[in-house]
């Protein structure tokens, strides 16, 4: 019984593992590196969604992320929220700098991605492609994760 309990909880911990790592995805152009990109299941209704992910620089020189684009929205801002006086106010941004050496991280709450005019509802457990357009003309094209986070 010891041992049946003992696969038992590797098996499951071995599966743990597993979803992690098809959620923990990076995405790589040259010196580019989107990681992890997620999203949150969204009400069956809801006609927006939001984004997130880490984009490192590994580069010697700056770049500059300019457009974002999916088909799961009919259209994709990036946003910025802040608080100014005691109010959270979201703002769009036209771009976002990538100096060299650095990660630029999007999480709830600050950077972060709108997907405005969802084609459907973000549910648990799909993934949904991505491009993020780069002013040196590099486009990185990611699958983003939606979890229950």
């Amino acid at each position: 019984m010891r041992q049946i309990r003992q696969l038992g909880c590797g098996a499951a911990l071995l599966a743990c593992c597993l979803a992690l790592q098809a959620q923990a995805a990076d995405f790589r152009v040259g010196e580019l590196i989107v990681a992890q990109p997620w999203s949150r299941a969204t009400p069956p209704v809801a006609t927006v969604g939001a984004v997130y992910f880490s984009l490192t620089n590994s580069g010697s020189k700056a770049d500059r992320l300019t457009a974002i684009s999916s088909p799961i929205a009919r259209q994709v801002e990036i946003h910025e929220s802040r608080e100014v006086q005691g109010m959270i106010q979201m703002r769009a941004l036209t771009f976002v700098d990538c100096p060299p050496g650095t990660t630029v991280r999007s999480e709830p709450g600050g950077l972060h991605v709108m997907l405005v005019g969802l084609t459907r509802p973000l549910t648990p457990g799909m993934e949904f492609p991505m491009s993020l357009t780069f002013q040196s003309s590099r486009i990185v094209k990611v699958m983003v994760m939606v979890t229950v986070k």
